[in-house]
């Protein structure tokens, strides 16, 4: 080999396993600056132009390059940080899956480093970004779906991650969760064995890209078609809120639409659907029955209390706590952690009564707000 073949080897530039290779000199090489230009973008960005600073984040993107003291604590393994990102706190949900992680984590002597994304995809990849750059060893992130930059900059940084709340039939490599489209299937065939063919759904919303609710949505659509059901035009979305609920419902009935029966991707859906039966004197069960989705603490002291999808987030705290510090000690780790949902039936499913009662009720106590049509997905 010359000499002239051995400096371009030494220039080549490696986009894999970079988080122990990627140099300050390789991003600067790939993005056509100087090193100390590349220093002051990551630093004082406000100096450099944005063009040059556009350039240098690409470089730094796609070779998965780590700040060389976040990078070197990473190689050593000294930091002991995972980086959780959420969608929300504010759902008891997250609250539980949290709490049982970061209990297993700290066992092991590792900390938690939690941030939330309001299921935002381009807000959960400037998070978990920048978590890894602060010296995460590794991500615990809620979905199978991700922005381009994030995946990407996995890919190339080699950073160890799970994925929870999900299953994903083409790669369940890192997986901690279960089958959101199948839970949803059992809780319409419990609706159908009941009697009711007027089926409708309370999504949350699909729109960003929140890959547990089109899950949901899918396997809504899959049990209508099996028992040869309407679908379309029965699904309303909305934030996964009590106020979110009663617009969902509210969209329904203004469709002009009779169902006997709401399957809800959340308990918070479910709650508010039941303010909302409330407000227009519509029984439950007894003129609509309702099913939820999560099994929150509260769900079994409403009034009626609330049949619902148990979904174990304690357990996958747990299991994602025990897989990631597997991953950053190199330790052998399943591949996947599949759990099983459990339907629990309460006081707000029966037997569907006469399709002219539930016009008679449903026509009550209208309001303009009632016009308000949120999109069938």
């Amino acid at each position: 080999m010359t000499e002239h073949q051995r400096g371009r080897k030494r220039r080549s530039i490696k986009t894999n396993n970079a988080s122990s290779s990627a140099t300050v000199s390789d991003v600067a090489r790939l993005a056509h600056v100087s090193t100390a230009t590349v220093s002051r973008a990551l630093n004082t960005p406000d100096v450099v132009r944005l063009e040059v600073r556009e350039r240098i984040a690409a470089a730094v993107e796609k070779l998965g390059y780590i700040p060389n003291d976040s990078a070197r604590a990473l190689r050593q393994n000294q930091t002991r940080l995972i980086g959780v990102v959420v969608p929300t706190l504010s759902y008891a949900l997250y609250a539980d899956f949290f709490a049982s992680l970061q209990g297993t984590l700290a066992q092991d002597g590792y900390f938690a480093l939690l941030t939330t994304s309001d299921y935002d995809l381009h807000s959960e990849a400037e998070h978990a970004i920048k978590l890894i750059r602060q010296g995460a060893q590794g991500l615990v992130l809620v979905g199978r779906l991700r922005e381009k930059r994030l995946a990407n900059f996995l890919a190339a940084s080699g950073i160890p991650h799970v994925s929870t709340y999900v299953t994903d039939p083409t790669d369940n490599e890192n997986i901690i969760g279960f089958d959101n489209a199948r839970a949803i299937r059992e809780a319409v065939e419990h609706l159908v064995s009941l009697g009711h063919r007027r089926i409708a759904m309370l999504s949350g919303v699909t729109t960003k890209q929140n890959d547990r609710a089109i899950a949901r949505v899918n396997g809504f659509r899959i049990a209508t078609q099996i028992h040869q059901l309407p679908s379309e035009s029965w699904i309303a979305e909305a934030p996964y809120t009590i106020e979110g609920g009663r617009l969902a419902l509210r969209a329904i009935l203004a469709r002009g639409l009779e169902p006997t029966a709401l399957v809800c991707g959340s308990d918070m859906l479910a709650i508010g659907a039941l303010q909302e039966c409330k407000a227009r004197g519509i029984h439950v069960p007894r003129d609509i029955s309702i099913v939820g989705f999560d099994d929150l603490e509260i769900a079994a002291h409403l009034d009626p209390p609330l049949s619902t999808v148990e979904v174990p987030s304690v357990e996958m705290g747990k299991a994602a706590g025990e897989h990631i510090i597997a991953l950053c000690s190199r330790a052998p780790a399943p591949e996947k952690t599949i759990f099983e949902t459990r339907l629990v039936i309460r006081k707000t499913t029966a037997k569907p009564r006469s399709r002219e009662i539930i016009t008679q009720r449903a026509s009550r106590r209208r309001t303009p707000s009632d016009l308000l049509v949120f999109s069938s997905s």
